[in-house]
């Protein structure tokens, strides 16, 4: 399809290589070094060239970094180093200069909110700090090969850092710990987290969509939708949907529920480097300067209008003035009416009005898995008219005959009709069998005569021979006794053929959706009630026990929130990852992080016993001690820092308190390269644990002065 003609287009110098919402604008940074801010009039309001004379990064290049609070990150290619510059009215102010790799910027980002800034390097590492102050927080230890790109999650507590190495890694910036480490099969170019952060999509440079499922801890979905490199990603804001822009003019969109390419948009400008939304409108920045602006909800009354109406003509006519509507939440309703569509048209071509059933399902066929569908129907009609005719005739033998030969038809409303005929005779017959099954026993036989040489037969003969047994059946239902009527299905099998227990399975099914509704809220008692009711369900036994010990165990978490019960909460937390998703455990570690704030001055300042005084019993918390041992990291190295030029610190035992905990960490190396003490922490053996604190702890100063003897 044809890209939807823009709201605003302008041209920036070079290519734009990151785009990002602020507060009442949205700003952009290309690869000749201007920084450029679009105003609400959609008018470039700012555009400062930052520096001259200097070598550009490619024209994909994910170097460039910009914060929604107005940061740029500028690396300065050749020189191993990156300026920090914030836009401040109409003169860009220079914040820091950071110089923490042995080789050039490769990658940077901040996190949506501006509170974290990453960067990764040509020589494997990744640095964070805080996004305002620029004062490091943590950082990895070194990879084998180049940082490709860096994405942080929605809400910032994960960061997903991918390198030519095929390895992504996922960091948790909550705990400071590594979450996940997976392997591609080509480099990521480009990734974004949805589905509340549990999911992240990766595109890779050999045209793979993959997406990651952090519940699950692995790949579950790897696809090849794209002919072109893909380069960039942005997610609706219901996250159905990713635009995916390429190294061609060819945008994707992928449908998020089974990563699947649901459509092709043609674009005037060769070469996707940027892709966001921002204010309300989709910002997409060309290679060649371009930056289109496109009302993406543009036609959104009409669209509505026309699917209120079920005019799904009219509406696709909407969606094909602004194609970006395809992606908008009101055209679930194309998913979610498709079904009937298709049986309608399925009954048109049975009566071989093919031009009827085109232009009915014309609305539709847009998306190539229900074009793919149709078409299949399309091309076996004739078996379904055949099919159609030997039920029509009461020819049931010849009908179930053609179910095994063309399994399709079992998916076709022809099915249902036969097994609706089925289903009443079956009923008919039951009913005069419990009315007097000795006078009405031939009667019975005859309503069923025509099912007697299908696969039927089985359950027919059952029926003459245990009529009683169905009536028991239907009465314990009528009652509600699930337990005994499993009971009597698993003691004659020949009842779980039956309609009766294909509606008992849905009311289960109804019933758990309304548990785990009823445990959204809270409701655990309500909900266990239900759940202990659906263990007695075959198929629905094992998720209602899971529901049952989970509801348990976030009761105990609660209880010990409530208790205040530190300890408690964080091994709870531990043993059950998953209870951290729930927002009053988010609430209770506010307490720790406010702890950590207050004790990152101290800890910039090199006081690592006040900082340990502040964190107090957290010392002692396991799901804490990477991100309090990532904080003393800072204090220790301050406190080398400070000593460097003291002649009176015993250096082998200084370094190796600090080796001990951290080993030949690379900022400790940096810090000793030009003093003499380098050469004693050479000869210390291996490069030591990089969490070595988890086994050594933590103590107030690893700096230990020479104790001179008094004469």
């Amino acid at each position: 399809m044809r890209m939807t003609t823009p709201e605003s287009m302008q041209q920036l110098q070079g290519s734009i290589l990151n785009i990002m919402q602020s507060k009442d604008s949205t700003l952009c940074v290309d690869n000749t070094f201007h920084i450029v801010e679009i105003d609400s009039s959609l008018k470039i309001s700012k555009n400062i060239q930052v520096t001259k004379n200097v070598e550009s990064p490619h024209r994909y290049s994910h170097a460039f970094g910009v914060s929604p609070l107005a940061y740029f990150c500028i690396p300065i290619f050749g020189e191993k180093k990156a300026f920090i510059i914030k836009l401040d009215n109409a003169k860009p102010q220079p914040i820091a200069t950071l110089e923490d790799h042995d080789g050039d910027v490769e990658s940077s980002a901040f996190s949506n909110d501006g509170r974290f800034f990453a960067t990764g390097g040509q020589d494997g590492r990744v640095f964070f700090y805080d996004g305002q102050s620029f004062l490091p927080i943590t950082s990895l230890l070194a990879r084998s090969d180049y940082i490709s790109t860096i994405r942080f999650s929605k809400s910032g507590e994960f960061v997903a850092i991918s390198g030519f190495d095929k390895f992504t890694l996922i960091f948790d910036m909550l705990r400071h710990n590594i979450a996940f480490n997976f392997a591609t099969n080509d480099v990521v170019e480009d990734c974004a987290f949805f589905d509340n952060d549990e999911k992240i999509l990766l595109v890779c440079r050999n045209n793979a969509s993959i997406i990651f499922s952090l519940k699950d801890g692995k790949i579950i979905s790897q696809e090849y939708p794209f002919a072109f490199w893909p380069t960039s990603i942005a997610i609706d804001s219901e996250e159905n949907y990713a635009l995916v822009g390429t190294r061609s003019n060819t945008l994707y969109v992928i449908a998020l529920k089974d990563n699947t390419k649901a459509m092709e948009i043609k674009n005037d400008h060769a070469g996707t480097a940027s892709l966001t939304f921002s204010h309300d409108y989709l910002y997409i920045g060309s290679v060649d300067g371009s930056l289109l602006i496109i009302n993406y909800n543009e036609g959104k009354d009409d669209l509505q209008a026309s699917l209120d109406r079920k005019d799904y003509k009219s509406a696709r006519e909407a969606i094909n003035n602004n194609v970006f509507l395809s992606i908008h939440p009101l055209t679930k309703i194309f998913d979610e009416v498709w079904p009937q569509i298709l049986r309608q048209a399925i009954d048109l071509l049975n009566q071989d009005s093919i031009e009827e059933a085109i232009e009915l399902t014309e609305p539709f066929v847009v998306s190539p898995s229900k074009k793919n569908e149709f078409s299949f129907y399309l091309a076996q009609k004739d078996g379904v008219k055949t099919f159609l005719e030997f039920i029509a005739k009461k020819d049931y033998t010849k009908a179930y005959e053609m179910l095994k030969t063309t399994k399709f038809l079992v998916k076709t409303q022809a099915y249902e009709k036969l097994e609706n005929i089925w289903n009443k005779a079956f009923f008919d017959a039951k009913k005069l069998l419990i009315e007097n099954a000795d006078a009405n026993k031939r009667l019975a036989e005859q309503t069923l005569a025509p099912f007697n040489k299908t696969p039927k037969k089985e359950l027919i003969v059952q029926l003459l021979r245990n009529c009683d047994v169905f009536e028991k059946a239907e009465a314990l239902i009528k009652k509600q006794n699930f337990k005994e009527y499993f009971s009597l299905t698993f003691q004659f099998s020949f009842l779980r053929e039956t309609d009766l227990y294909k509606k008992v399975l849905l009311v289960g099914e109804r019933m758990l959706a309304n548990l785990i509704e009823l445990e959204k809220n809270f409701h655990y008692e309500e909900a266990k009630k239900i759940a202990q009711t659906l263990l007695v369900f075959p198929t629905l036994k094992r998720t209602a026990n899971e529901r049952i010990v989970l509801m348990q165990q976030k009761e105990k978490l609660l209880n010990a929130i409530e208790a205040k019960d530190i300890k408690k909460v964080y091994a709870l937390i531990d043993e059950i990852e998953s209870l951290r998703t729930m927002e009053q455990f988010k609430e209770f570690t506010k307490d720790f992080l406010h702890h950590y704030e207050e004790a990152k001055p101290y800890a910039y300042n090199g006081n690592a016993k006040h900082a340990m005084v502040l964190f107090g019993e957290y010392l002692e918390i396991d799901y804490w001690i990477d991100k309090i041992g990532s904080l003393l990291k800072i204090a220790y190295l301050k406190q080398i820092e400070k000593a460097l030029h003291n002649i009176e610190i015993n250096w082998s035992i200084t370094l190796k308190r600090y080796f001990e905990r951290y080993g030949k960490s690379f900022e400790l190396v940096k810090l000793l390269q030009n003093h003499e003490a380098k050469a004693i922490l050479d000869q210390f053996e291996g490069e030591g644990e990089s969490d070595g604190y988890r086994r050594c702890g933590f103590v107030d100063s690893v700096v230990i002065y020479i104790v001179r003897q008094e004469k």
